[in-house]
């Protein structure tokens, strides 16, 4: 009698021990969680980040505080959140670049994609083809392309770092277009913009929002939208896909991301708290605000999504030169 009451003390303080963990989890987060965004402040993964930032803090009950780790083509900040506790307090907001497009051009990364396990899709953001009019005075995406086949290697662009998105999708229009474009890096996206508009370079493919200011005052001329479908922001502004026939648009993606090996418990929570927010009207009118479409997509939806982009840009970028040697 008394051996059976030993052993069921026994077994109820392991059955304590084992389910510890899981307590700890279901009672996540129970501290502050930083937000990682690998792009600078006012760019639309930092502004979508924001956004995410209140109403997570809301639903969940713990300050999440966005922290701007800029760099290296938005992979200085993925490779601090791979590098970091799998423990659902270091998240990532992130555009497909980190994630898919520089991996595969670069071997020198301390981290690939594996590394960082998908939460959720949290929106869809609009880039735009820019001219500055006085470097390149043409009126429409037509006349660009009939300039830049007439003067091959004459114009510049300018693009956030090697291997990020606006790199990719001028090397995707110039495959497309026949064209010819010297490409000159800068380190993140409002440099790029800053050298369009002081006359540096002549042309860009950048985020829309951040640059609407300078289209409507004249400064910068939009020419096409690298999407699939117009946009409300400037509706008479087509796409390239209604120029050039076999371009198809882009899907320029923001996502959250958590270290690889963090419990499914956190990133279900995580992953159901950001569907359920970009669901509402709330959310839908405040990604308007920054330029994008709010765009919930879950975590093994999202999962699928990020393994067929990876296969879609492994072509570009094989056709381009740029794969990683």
């Amino acid at each position: 009698m008394r051996l059976g009451k030993r052993l069921v003390s026994s077994c109820l303080a392991l059955g304590c021990f084992v389910a510890a963990p899981n307590l700890a989890q279901a009672a996540w987060p129970e501290r502050p969680v930083t937000i990682v965004v690998p792009n600078n402040p006012g760019s639309g993964v930092d502004l979508g980040a924001r956004i995410l930032a209140e109403a997570w803090s809301k639903s969940l009950g713990q300050p999440f505080v966005v922290e701007n780790v800029p760099g290296a083509a938005n992979t200085v900040g993925a490779a601090k959140v791979a590098d970091s506790p799998a423990d659902g307090y270091t998240l990532l907001h992130c555009s497909l670049s980190s994630i898919v497009l520089v991996p595969l051009m670069r071997s020198d990364l301390t981290y690939a994609a594996k590394d960082l396990t998908p939460v959720a899709r949290t929106m869809s953001a609009s880039n735009i083809v820019v001219v500055n009019p006085q470097k390149l005075p043409v009126d429409d995406f037509a006349g660009l392309i009939e300039e830049l086949k007439a003067k091959p290697g004459k114009y510049n662009y300018s693009s956030s770092g090697v291997g990020g998105l606006s790199h990719l999708l001028h090397e995707l229009m110039m495959l497309k277009t026949g064209t010819t474009i010297e490409h000159i890096p800068y380190t993140g996206s409002s440099e790029a913009t800053a050298a369009l508009l002081a006359g540096e370079v002549d042309l860009a493919i950048v985020s829309t929002t951040p640059v609407l200011p300078y289209v409507e005052s004249g400064q910068l001329r939009a020419l096409a939208v690298a999407q699939p479908n117009r946009i409300a922001e400037l509706p008479d502004v087509p796409t390239i896909g209604e120029i050039v026939p076999d371009y198809e648009g882009v899907d320029n993606w923001n996502a959250v991301f958590v270290p690889a090996g963090t419990p499914q418990e956190i990133i279900d929570r995580l992953s159901a708290a950001t569907t359920d927010y970009l669901a509402t009207r709330e959310a839908q009118d405040a990604m308007v605000k920054v330029g994008a479409v709010a765009s919930p997509l879950g975590a093994a939806d999202f999962q699928a999504q990020v393994e067929s982009d990876i296969a879609v840009w492994s072509d570009v970028i094989d056709s381009a030169g740029l794969a990683a040697k």
